[in-house]
């Protein structure tokens, strides 16, 4: 009888995977889509538990009840964005490859998947995604103009307000591709963190959960920096098509590499503290959510590759 159940359980854990995600996609779908990065984390679950086959052959399915639910080609382009990012975490967990590794990959793979996602869109609709985001852009923009006109601003104060929106929406378009990239990178933590999370609460003592406090860069990472900028400035002087957009994004990213270890750095000793937890996450959010803190945020990061604040590169 045991043996029967046993037999069982494979198929009942996937019939609930597939049920869960496809109720949750659907409300990602229809209310809030940036949840629907979170849809690979059962699958991943199942797939170390029980197999990659019963992985993928779910996640198959549940897409295609989402194609069937939402629309025909919604469950495909979900399948293609996600599969590839639940395969290899499933790989690199059960290898019990480090979180430095399985961040490296998986957001590798997670970044090529969104490409390629991304591309096809274009394709088959005919608008490409830059332009889908313009024309959001250009709408959102006639819409503030006009609540400022309704306002009553003289013309001077009109003009500057529009011309300070314009340039931030002109950024905005010219920080995509850095933007995919650190989306992608958050899609790979979030998948990994919460997989490995059930993981351990169902008793799978060989996953190892991520700690974002321990989180470090590699040590050659300023050599890494100084080429870069070193290469750009060469297109620069070159002439290249786009090194400007080239320059914006690098700093963007490298900033924001650097935001996460000082971000790191910071929870670090607030974990040692003995603040209390409620506290330590309003502190948290408030210092992520302060623009005018993240430059001195980035700042303790670069020293922590210097300096070693936490001592844990011999850890790592």
């Amino acid at each position: 009888m045991n043996q029967k159940n046993d037999n069982n359980k494979p198929f009942l854990e996937s019939i609930l995977a597939i049920g869960i995600s496809t109720i949750y996609m659907l409300i990602a779908i229809y209310f809030l889509p940036i949840l629907g990065i979170l849809f690979p984390a059962a699958f991943i679950v199942l797939g170390i538990r029980n197999g990659m086959k019963y992985n993928i052959t779910s996640m198959i399915i549940s897409t295609l009840l989402l194609g069937l639910f939402a629309d025909k080609t919604i469950g495909f382009f979900i399948l293609l964005a996600f599969a590839p990012i639940s395969i290899a975490l499933n790989y690199l967990i059960k290898k019990r490859k480090s979180s430095q590794e399985i961040m490296l990959y998986t957001t590798i793979v997670a970044l090529i998947s969104y490409i390629i996602t991304i591309t096809l869109l274009g394709k088959i609709t005919g608008i490409s995604f830059v332009n889908q985001i313009e024309e959001a852009f250009s709408q959102v923009l006639k819409s503030q103009i006009k609540l400022l006109k309704d306002m009553g601003l003289s013309s001077y104060e009109m003009y500057e307000t529009t011309d300070n929106l314009k340039n931030i929406y002109e950024y905005m378009i010219l920080i995509i591709p850095s933007t995919i990239i650190m989306f992608s990178m958050f899609t790979a933590f979030l998948n990994n963190i919460i997989s490995t999370s059930i993981l351990r609460k169902m008793g799978y003592g060989i996953v190892s959960v991520p700690r974002f406090s321990y989180f470090k860069l590699p040590d050659n990472i300023i050599l890494g920096t100084i080429v870069i900028y070193v290469g750009v400035f060469i297109l620069r002087a070159l002439k290249v098509t786009y090194h400007e957009t080239i320059l914006i994004n690098v700093t963007l990213l490298i900033s924001f590499f650097f935001f996460l270890e000082g971000l790191a750095v910071i929870i670090f000793y607030l974990n040692k503290s003995r603040l209390n937890k409620v506290i330590k996450g309003i502190l948290i959010i408030f210092i992520i959510a302060t623009v005018p803190l993240s430059a001195i945020i980035s700042i303790i990061g670069f020293l922590d590759i210097i300096f070693d604040f936490r001592r844990i590169r011999r850890r790592i």
